[in-house]
């Protein structure tokens, strides 16, 4: 029955060209004719809206970047202000520190052309960049080539009062320290008195900056120890984004506040826009006559006039307060534009519309003409699927009834395979396929290795950018790791949030899985670490991973209830390695393993002996190694281990003296080296307070 209903189907199936063509002659043209034939009745309203749909646009853009853009730079000083460094009770000691980090703000937010913070006893400490000063001034610093920034130190009283200057380099070196008489007071600056008066951020008037002679404002975020946090925010870019916006080529856009003279404004016209209208600057005269107009009262103005015997359409809308400044928006549109925009369009909507059903027609034709394969299509594409080969995203078409029904019916098969296959391991499916009876819920146990990455100070990094964009630049640096995971035979069991949670040896036994999770630790930090340098060069937060790995027994298998299970593991195991990847924070590091694995890895790798310790709220004893690179490297590492090993046998034998002396040793060839500076304290302490009694080395820690 069922078939003679098929073969009926069958017969009712009309060619697909022929479909097509008929579906096309019925939806497409009439469609397409009346919408021509409204949008001719429409273009005076289409004018008008198109006016008010940029205005929107314009404001929104604006609004994001003022708002937002304050908002950031303001929250990044408000941020300073909370730095020991930057209290008054920290004195001038504290002045490289503040200048290295008032640095590091600029180099985070373009936008900023200098950051600096005053003092009530007149000190001031100042970041700009050397772009922005004036050809003399650059020479009467003394700045050299480039895109330099420079650090200024102003202190004393009276006669007395001296200006310090250098440059900052990128190595974390500095230029020779020159010194001047200078009286500039930060004092009697507006962005001082304001923030001091409001207690609060507080912005100043829009002006021209005295080093680059471009318009921007200043920002003072007080502190609660009476000094202020200043900050020089420029407009140049606004002044561009500006003219992205313009209406049409010959208009003009504006921004300005409620009290300042001085106008943000688009560029001029230029010949590549278009034909260029004459009597530009009077009708900028003219915008700006209806911006002072609409001031007093925050009047939203839309009117048409006459300037230089042409019709404009002239419009000044305010916009929220922005730390208390009411910021403008204004345009002048020339009429004549607007309605030659609004028919070009369509015009060129209506060519458009003849050159798609034209186009159509053929893409029918030749559809047709290709039918013929179809049958062949659909056994090489399942034979893909059967392979988890999913490359084939062709549909295939045909004019019988029941391969258009098989190829759907392919087709849903393959993206479901495809999105099954981006949640769970090629391996695991392959495996799956091949055993189907092994789908049911337990598992079995293994030897495996476990990884747990997190990054370093993630909170406060998603504090700082929108979630959209985390969204975003997450997937990126998870895709950086699982690539390096994947390619040394890892699974990625789970993203646990910022974190990624993988392990060796399942479902396909590895036996070098220890190994390979070494290697792949290593090349996931150093992805990380190119990931985080590319960033650092764009002005980005950047990322930086903490790794921890751990081998021991483990279930492995499908764990669930029968409906829905997930193929992962259950054991101690997987504690064991986030807990080492925690203590990265405690001693600086970025990949800290167990003896377990470093006994395991074979001679491949340089390891360093950091730590044995017992964690919190446990008895046993655990020794921690960090996975420094590969064996073929050794020669770059012998000096600083060499140091590193002595003191770690001078600390174990509880002379701390001597463990000091070698671990600043070790120290000197490796400044920034976390476990140096750990152990340097740790000695210190230890030394004041006397040997403890039955000392072995081992390290309690009191808490989690």
């Amino acid at each position: 029955m069922t078939g003679d209903t098929d073969t009926k189907t069958s017969r009712r199936s009309i060619p697909f060209s022929i479909s097509i063509l008929t579906l096309m002659a019925l939806i497409v043209v009439p469609l397409a004719s009346a919408l021509l034939w409204l949008g001719w009745r429409a273009v005076d309203t289409l004018e008008q809206r198109s006016v008010a749909q940029r205005m929107a646009t314009l404001d929104t853009a604006v609004s994001g970047f003022l708002v937002n853009g304050l908002r950031v730079v303001v929250s990044a000083g408000l941020t300073l202000a909370e730095a020991p460094s930057f209290a008054t009770s920290a004195g001038s000691a504290a002045d490289e520190e503040r200048g290295r980090q008032l640095v590091a703000l600029l180099l985070r937010h373009p936008a900023l052309a200098a950051a600096f913070v005053g003092y009530g006893d007149g000190h001031f400490v100042f970041a700009g960049r050397m772009s922005d000063f004036s050809a003399s001034q650059r020479a009467e610093y003394g700045a050299p080539e480039g895109d330099a920034m420079i650090v200024r130190i102003i202190d004393g009283e009276g006669p007395a009062r001296r200006e310090t200057w250098w440059f900052p380099a990128a190595d974390g070196t500095r230029s020779a320290v020159k010194t001047r008489h200078f009286d500039y007071d930060p004092r009697v600056r507006p962005w001082y008195v304001e923030a001091t008066k409001k207690r609060e951020p507080a912005l100043t008037e829009p002006y021209l900056f005295a080093q680059s002679n471009a318009p921007g404002i200043s920002a003072g975020v007080p502190m609660r120890d009476g000094a202020v946090i200043g900050l020089d925010f420029t407009l140049d870019l606004l002044s561009r984004l500006l003219g992205s916006y313009k209406v049409t080529p010959n208009s003009i856009i504006m921004v300005a506040t409620d009290t300042s003279d001085v106008f943000i404004e688009s560029e001029p016209c230029t010949a590549s826009a278009g034909d260029c209208l004459p009597a530009d600057s009077e009708v900028r005269a003219a915008l700006r006559r209806v911006i002072l107009e609409a001031r007093p009262d925050h009047l939203h103005i839309e009117r048409e006039a006459e300037v230089a015997g042409r019709a404009y359409k002239l419009i000044v809308r305010p916009m929220p307060s922005t730390l208390g400044k009411i910021f403008f928006v204004a345009a002048a549109v020339p009429i004549s534009e607007l309605s030659a925009a609004s028919r070009a369009l369509l015009e060129r909507a209506a060519e458009a519309a003849a050159i798609t059903v034209g186009l159509a027609i053929v893409a029918v034709l030749v559809v047709s003409l290709l039918l013929s394969r179809s049958i062949r299509r659909i056994a090489a594409k399942t034979e893909r699927i059967r392979n988890l080969d999913f490359s084939d995203r062709v549909p295939v078409v045909s004019r019988i009834t029941e391969i258009l029904r098989l190829s759907e019916s392919i087709e849903r098969m393959r993206e479901g395979l495809e999105i099954f296959g981006r949640y769970v391991s090629k391996d695991l499916v392959t495996q799956i396929m091949r055993s189907p009876q092994s789908t049911g819920v337990g598992g079995t146990r293994r030897v495996l290795t476990v990884m747990f990455t997190d990054i370093e100070g993630f909170s406060r990094i998603s504090e700082s950018i929108e979630p959209e964009l985390l969204t975003s630049r997450l997937s990126r640096y998870f895709e950086a790791l699982g690539q390096a995971i994947s390619a040394n035979r890892g699974m990625i069991d789970k993203y646990i949030g910022d974190s990624v949670m993988a392990f060796w040896n399942a479902p396909e036994l590895d036996p070098d899985h220890v190994a390979n999770a070494c290697r792949a630790a290593l090349q996931a930090a150093t992805a990380s670490r190119w990931l985080a340098d590319k960033w650092r060069k764009l002005g980005r937060p950047v990322f930086r991973t903490r790794i921890g790995l751990h081998t021991g027994p483990a279930v492995v298998g499908n764990v669930g209830a029968r409906e829905r299970i997930n193929y992962t593991l259950v054991g101690a195991v997987a504690n064991q390695a986030s807990r080492l990847e925690g203590l990265n924070k405690v001693y600086g590091t970025e990949i800290l393993a167990s003896g377990e694995v470093m006994t395991a890895s074979g001679d491949g790798f340089i390891w360093r002996h950091i730590d044995r310790i017992v964690a919190a709220g446990t008895t046993e004893m655990h020794d921690l190694y960090e996975l420094i690179g590969k064996i073929e490297h050794a020669h770059d590492h012998a000096a600083f281990l060499d140091q590193w090993r002595a003191g770690h046998a001078a600390y174990a034998e509880g002379r701390f003296d001597a463990a000091v002396a070698c671990f600043r040793s070790a120290a000197a060839i490796r400044p920034d080296d976390g476990p140096c500076q750990t152990f340097i304290e740790r000695c210190g302490d230890l030394s004041r307070s006397g040997r403890p009694d039955g000392w072995d080395g081992v390290w309690h820690f009191d808490r989690k």
